[in-house]
């Protein structure tokens, strides 16, 4: 019986050697007619051994000067019938030129399969592949790829954040409020929704700077955070605005108490601030009817009196 594992070996080293004189190479004497072969780049399939032939030439054309060295060697071969014999394996190139500038590193795996014709065994087939470059040794599954797989993920919940809150603040934007404002109505009950306006906020850029203002949007957003249940919702409306989404209030007495702890958290969480402001709210009681533009104006109106019921009574904070 043929020694298909030595035969392989031997193929593979006469495949990486010089062309003969006569401008054949020796590579032909393993390789039927008809063989089939598909190599590492893309480009590389030939469906006859003359058309493997002729990249060949242009192969080693290219050459020049390069002596691959078989670094490591393995194959096993399973004989599928009496006239055919499946061998796969792996091998290991290596090479570097003098001046150390070029170098040939090539991993690979390959499979064969031989068939046996009148004038002997001969090759025809022959797929010869690279590995992953993301599969580390000893990984039977490429778990790096999943590893890629997981930070892409993670950077598109990233980025949907990003198109979810305000950059400032944290807080979900206008445009995610109103994508969410109809699920909440319709999945809660006793619903209110409340405007709130930075009074004078224009002063506080005006003599303590932006920064200074962009300071007080952050801790006012933090401090009504505090203010309502994980389920309500936050959102800065632009600019000093702001407008929050509440459940559970049953009764208007109920909001207009409700009002008042926020304006007292508010006055409290600036009470070390030297930069600071009060600020007034607008209420509007709602149903899953409503549309939220109409509550929007309704708890404008409030914001209107609230501004104008209590502006006398602002003292001078900047």
């Amino acid at each position: 019986m043929m020694d298909f594992n030595l035969f392989t070996q031997q193929m593979w080293h006469t495949y990486f050697a010089d062309m003969n004189e006569d401008g054949t190479h020796p590579i032909q004497n393993f390789i039927d007619p008809t063989c089939t072969i598909i190599g590492t780049g893309k480009h590389e399939i030939y469906q006859t051994a003359q058309d493997f032939q002729a990249a060949m030439y242009k192969e080693f054309a290219e050459r020049n000067n390069i002596q691959f060295q078989f670094r490591d060697f393995w194959c096993d071969s399973v004989l599928l019938s009496e006239d055919l014999c499946l061998v796969h394996g792996e091998i290991y190139i290596y090479w570097e030129s003098e001046d150390q500038e070029t170098t040939i590193d090539m991993d690979s795996r390959f499979s064969m399969v031989y068939r046996r014709r009148e004038d002997g065994w001969k090759i025809i087939h022959i797929h010869h592949s690279l590995p992953n470059m993301e599969q580390a040794d000893g990984e039977y599954y490429p778990k790096t790829l999943l590893s890629q797989f997981n930070e892409k993920m993670e950077k598109m919940e990233y980025l949907r954040i990003l198109a979810e809150r305000d950059g400032l603040t944290g807080l979900i934007n206008y445009r995610t409020f109103q994508e969410r404002y109809k699920q909440y109505v319709d999945t809660n009950l006793f619903c209110w929704l409340f405007i709130i306006d930075v009074d004078r906020f224009k002063d506080i850029n005006d003599t303590f700077g932006h920064m200074s203002g962009n300071h007080v949007l952050k801790k006012m957003a933090v401090t009504l955070n505090k203010m309502v249940r994980f389920s309500d919702i936050v959102c800065r409306m632009g600019g000093d605005e702001f407008v929050l989404l509440c459940s559970g209030i049953e009764s208007e007495e109920q909001a207009q108490t409700f009002v008042q702890i926020i304006k007292k958290a508010i006055a409290d969480a600036g009470k070390d601030e030297k930069a600071w402001t009060s600020i007034s709210i607008g209420k509007a009681r709602l149903s899953a009817a409503d549309k939220l533009e109409d509550i929007i104006e309704a708890a404008d109106i409030d914001l209107y009196h609230d501004k104008k019921n209590h502006r006398h009574c602002l003292s001078q904070q900047i």
